[in-house]
């Protein structure tokens, strides 16, 4: 295509509004105070757990789907469309009731759909429009540039997103800034939980404007949707489904991504139990949260070195090599200084992210670009509900085999610590796996050890 000097700053516009998406798209307020928010709102704790599943079964069933559908009608009207539904699922918990009801559950039922449908949308399609921009532009090999610095902007806003979020939940201390500018200012308590989803729903609102002003870069691709029968996105799937198996590089990238991701995300899910057991106060957690977010810069940075600087073979080995150190630091569960260790499993999701996309949007063709993309997300989803069945069932096992000897909460956290030192365990035999499958069904090797 060739970039004339309007076009040319339309495209320049895509990457501004590319990272200005991302950003608004994660600055969701109510983060810190998730569980705490449905809970408080009525809700109890096994409607929370059904509505987890409800969300992840949404992201499954839709993310394959959408990945083709941006690559047929264009990635623009998906990012639209994640930015409509964003808005919509955020209205319905800023305008649900307060008390458990069945219009609340129901309310937050469509919450969780919304959710799930936009996260795969969004998923791919943001990063093949802002890639293929580059290219237009003839500037592909900043890619790596461009994921660094979005990441910086994106942590600096999840940062600030969660501190805000946090003292927006708090009563006491809204209304004591509101008392600083006028004694006679308060807000009940009914309103308050309300605000983090208040601010969700405006950056929502804004992130809907920032992907109306994006440009699609193939003007062909409105009229064929149109012409387009009900079986093109199955098409495209099959497809694009053919040249990743066929691609054995690629694939191993998404594997590599899926066995790093679901051992780091795992953790995660598990986080706010273990800082508790390792004596951090409650009221830090938030502060911790935002201080994982900012080291998301330092990892942008470390990972845009390796991947300009060594092959793919090393900078796995060197990733594996994090998250293990983090794993068994984490299975002691060190008193404090124990959060040292979650830092390793915490920089996976981050820095498998940056890796996977890099290699991935490098080796794809634009035409199968998010619909690849979004095998990628779709294997980090599947990982983590095989880690988190895993983890399910070693916890039922350990209890069991505990419970003569401990009860209550001596119980529980005894069995919390020695599933932990299962983790190490659990990774070293997906590392296992995934190498001895690559050796077996790879046959031109080198592509491993090739530096840029």
């Amino acid at each position: 295509m060739q970039v004339t000097e309007i076009n040319h700053r339309q495209l320049e516009g895509n990457l501004r509004r590319f990272q200005l998406f991302r950003l608004l798209y994660t600055a969701r307020f109510y983060y810190p105070i998730f569980t705490i928010l449905f809970l408080d709102y009525g809700l109890t704790l096994e409607q929370f757990a059904v509505l987890n599943i409800v969300w992840a079964i949404s992201i499954v069933v839709a993310e394959v789907p959408s990945g083709a559908l941006a690559d047929i009608v264009g990635r623009k009207q998906l990012l639209v469309y994640a930015a409509a539904v964003m808005v919509i699922e955020m209205a319905l918990i800023v305008f649900a009731p307060v008390g458990s009801s069945n219009l609340l559950f129901l309310m937050f039922l469509g919450n969780r759909i919304c959710s799930g449908l936009s996260e795969a949308a969004a998923s791919g399609a943001d990063e093949a429009l802002a890639y293929d921009s580059l290219k237009a532009l003839g500037r592909e090999d900043d890619w790596a540039k461009l994921l660094e610095r979005t990441t910086f902007i994106v942590s600096i806003g999840f940062f600030i997103t969660m501190i805000l979020g946090a003292f927006a939940y708090d009563p006491n201390a809204v209304n004591r800034l509101l008392g600083v500018f006028n004694p006679d200012w308060s807000l009940d308590s009914g309103l308050v939980i309300r605000l983090p989803v208040i601010l969700t729903l405006l950056t929502a609102c804004c992130a809907l404007v920032t992907t109306l002003g994006m440009v699609e870069l193939d003007d062909e691709s409105e009229t064929d949707s149109s012409k387009a029968s009900l079986l093109e996105p199955f098409r495209q799937i099959l497809a694009a489904g053919k040249w990743t198996v066929n691609h054995r590089f690629v694939l191993f990238v998404i594997l590599a991504a899926l066995a790093l991701d679901s051992v780091g995300r795992q953790f995660a899910v598990l986080a706010s139990e273990y800082y508790r057991i390792i004596d951090i106060p409650v009221t830090w957690f938030g502060f911790v949260g935002a201080g994982m977010s900012l080291m998301g810069i330092v990892n942008a940075k470390f990972s845009r070195y390796l991947v300009s600087t060594h092959s793919p073979l090393f900078n796995f080995a060197v990733l594996s090599t994090i998250l293990m150190i983090g794993l068994i630091g984490i299975s002691y569960a060190i008193p404090l200084l124990g959060v040292v260790f979650a830092v390793g499993a915490f920089a996976m999701m981050g820095m498998v992210q940056f890796q996977a996309s890099y290699y991935i949007n490098r080796e794809v063709d634009s035409s199968i670009r998010a619909t690849v993309l979004s095998f990628k997300g779709l294997a980090l989803n599947l990982g983590l509900g095989a880690a988190s069945l895993f983890y399910t069932a070693l916890v039922a096992y350990q209890r069991e085999q505990r419970s003569v000897e401990f009860g209550g909460d001596e119980l529980n956290e005894v069995v919390f610590v020695d599933a932990l030192s299962v983790f190490p365990l659990y990774y070293a035999a997906l590392f296992v796996l995934l190498v001895i499958a690559a050796r077996l069904s790879i046959r031109q090797c080198e592509v491993f050890f090739r530096r840029p």
